[in-house]
């Protein structure tokens, strides 16, 4: 069913910067299952900041390797598609973040951002479904509060504080305030950008409780409210989410092995919003997360029960950079 925007938005809402540019092509290589890696690496290095971020994740603790990622075609060999297009689109989404990053009040919208890609990602993987499309979904489904928070920072750091507390009043205040909410802004916006119908319909639906049949759509609104059960909620609740509520659309086994896994799945998140956050503040940036005293330390595993993950992707990875390593050597041999 088509999902329609409003056709009047707000003045300052029509003027901010279209989504990058490179995110968009980048989105629609990945949607196009014959797209080479090379094609894929030479979109993503005409971008400083989306290639280091890229590289850098690459050579992270937590990514088998058998050399270090030294150039963008590289990073995505080790990485693999999927995993490749979720650090990609997240860096070019935290542009609409940077705002939000700087701001004490309006930082949760970006972690509630993160936490909702990362939990859909994981609980597709769980439940046999592809990974990377929940992945883009959840890191899209709140574009349109990133847009107002972008176009009206000030504004929205006072609605979001009048609405501490209040979560179910947050849509209202919006459209008092703009004359829209965060979901007609984002509808908006995903016209405007020409996003997949798939997105925008998890934007219009994000908020509707989960319910039927186990798609994107269901995946990325049991995300959603994992992310505030897991304390990554764009403002305070006035009460604790019930799990047993948020993980009914879910089978018996996927509730019961991810009941028994949130710490670990919360202490990821919180590595993953780290990584992009220093991604964002240092541009291409260096490898390392700094401490307080100035120091580098190397970044922890993003995810600490991977043990625990299906390996497909990772070993893809891991494989064709093998391959790759091995298929230099023999250009060199030769040319001997």
């Amino acid at each position: 069913m088509p999902f329609k925007a409003s056709s009047k938005m707000p003045a300052k809402l029509e003027n901010i910067p279209a989504f990058p540019s490179v995110a968009m092509k980048l989105l629609s290589l990945l949607e196009d299952g014959e797209s080479s890696f090379s094609s894929i690496a030479a979109c993503i290095a005409t971008d400083p900041v989306l290639s280091g971020g890229l590289i850098k994740r690459a050579n992270a603790a937590d990514q088998p390797r058998y050399c270090e990622a030294r150039n963008v075609l590289q990073a995505t060999l080790a990485l693999g598609i999927d995993r490749t297009r979720e650090i990609s689109l997240a860096v070019a989404t935290s542009a609409y973040a940077r705002t939000a990053v700087q701001s004490e009040i309006l930082r949760p919208c970006w972690h509630h951002t993160v936490a909702c890609a990362l939990a859909a990602s994981e609980m597709a993987r769980r439940c046999g479904l592809r990974p990377a499309e929940p992945y883009t979904a959840g890191l899209l489904h709140d574009i349109g509060r990133l847009g107002l928070l972008s176009a009206y920072p000030a504004e929205y750091e006072q609605t979001m504080a009048a609405a501490d507390g209040q979560p179910d009043d947050l849509l209202r205040m919006e459209r008092e305030r703009f004359g829209v909410d965060h979901v007609e802004a984002g509808l908006w916006l995903a016209r405007r950008w020409n996003l997949p119908e798939s997105i925008v319909e998890v934007i219009a639906r994000h908020h509707e409780t989960p319910a039927g049949t186990l798609d994107q759509v269901t995946v990325v609104q049991i995300a959603c409210r994992l992310a505030d059960l897991l304390g990554f909620s764009v403002n305070r609740p006035t009460k604790p989410p019930d799990p047993d509520e948020i993980f009914a659309a879910l089978p018996e086994w996927a509730r019961k092995r991810l009941g028994a896994q949130l710490a670990g799945v919360k202490d990821a998140i919180a590595r993953e919003i780290l990584f992009f956050e220093g991604v964002e503040a240092r541009g291409s940036g260096d490898r390392g997360v700094m401490v307080d005293d100035g120091e580098t330390e190397e970044e922890p595993p993003a995810w600490p029960f991977l043990d625990e993950l299906p390996t497909e992707r990772t070993s893809l990875g891991v494989l064709l950079a093998a391959m790759a390593v091995l298929f230099s050597a023999a250009v060199l041999f030769v040319q001997r």
